[in-house]
């Protein structure tokens, strides 16, 4: 074997880019670099580890047994000199540098955008990258340090902390309901203008359950938008009803904006129960800029959450 100093984290990562992707050209785009400039990395990998790594066609790679083996190596490496790096960075007193968040574009604007200036005042050496987009990414690729992801989590490479389980409300506007009256059951929806999201995965799906009841439909939607805050302006402006989580909604149902429709139905979208994480890739130990940020944002949501919706019937007037 030759001489493993052409070996670098960089190339590791790169390589370990490639593995997960299977695509040179992408991984190339990512990183922003041209695919001769990758595959010269690839070349000098394999020369300075004298095998061969990938199987290169027109369209893909695949790992060779060989390159198999070095990609779990690269990962253990990369990871303990992560650890170290943190463990070092434990020793600073105050964070600093450069973190990258990503969030979901709504849930980033209403409520991790307003607290960035307070959160860049409190701690000045603190360089903030917030990237907004409702597309997965892998925070191993991209360098992201902190994703605030709302899904069913089951098995995930990521570790974290959970914000608050989401829930979902039908709502329209007081306005609204005056003029067209309010559905008491799930089937009077057909009778009403709705509104609904429809992403990549297709037109938004209606789900309502009650005891043994069970009903589900895609709505027949007046407006529907690939935008939530359209939607959600549109509801706002008496246009129709529409079904969303707390943390859109829960607000303006508080200030009686928007009310609150077949509570006792559990209306929702999703399939699963879902839930709001802020998650982290690497160890199990997050780094002082990491852990300051999610101990930030927890404090500035609360538990329960500030836009939990409060039903009238449990909220208590204190008597002064």
């Amino acid at each position: 074997m030759k001489s493993l100093n052409q070996i670098s984290a960089r190339s590791m990562h790169l390589f370990l880019a490639i593995v997960r992707e299977g695509n040179l050209s992408e991984v190339a785009r990512n990183e922003g670099l041209a695919a001769s400039s990758l595959s010269r990395v690839v070349q000098q990998l394999e020369q300075a580890l004298e095998t061969q790594l990938l199987y290169r066609n027109t369209r893909a790679v695949t790992t060779t047994d060989a390159g198999h083996i070095y990609a779990e190596a690269f990962r253990v490496m990369l990871q303990q000199l992560a650890d170290a790096q943190t463990q070092v960075g434990e020793r600073r007193n105050e964070p600093g540098g450069r973190i990258r968040i990503n969030a979901p574009t709504s849930f980033g604007l209403r409520h991790i955008g307003p607290r960035i200036s307070e959160l860049s005042a409190r701690y000045p050496a603190l360089y903030i990258e917030l990237n907004l987009n409702d597309d997965y990414i892998d925070p191993f690729a991209d360098g992201t340090d902190l994703l605030l992801r709302i899904a069913s989590l089951k098995d995930s490479e990521l570790h974290g902390r959970l914000i608050a389980s989401q829930r979902c409300h039908l709502v329209a506007t007081p306005s609204y309901l005056r003029r067209h009256g309010r559905p008491e059951s799930p089937e009077a929806l057909q009778h009403h203008q709705l509104l609904a999201y429809r992403g990549k995965t297709g037109l938004q799906r209606w789900r309502f359950h009650k005891g043994e009841q069970q009903y589900q439909f895609f709505p027949q939607a007046k407006i529907v938008s690939d935008n939530g805050e359209l939607l959600l302006q549109a509801a706002i402006n008496d246009a129709g009803i529409l079904l969303y989580p707390d943390w859109q909604v829960g607000e303006m149902l508080n200030r009686g904006e928007l009310v609150d429709l077949l509570p006792e139905f559990s209306p929702t979208y999703s399939a699963e129960a879902q839930s709001i994480y802020l998650l982290y890739p690497g160890g199990k130990y997050p780094s002082l800029n990491t852990r300051v940020l999610i101990d930030f944002l927890l404090a500035s949501f609360g538990s329960p959450p500030y836009w939990r919706y409060l039903p009238p019937s449990s909220r208590y007037i204190k008597e002064g």
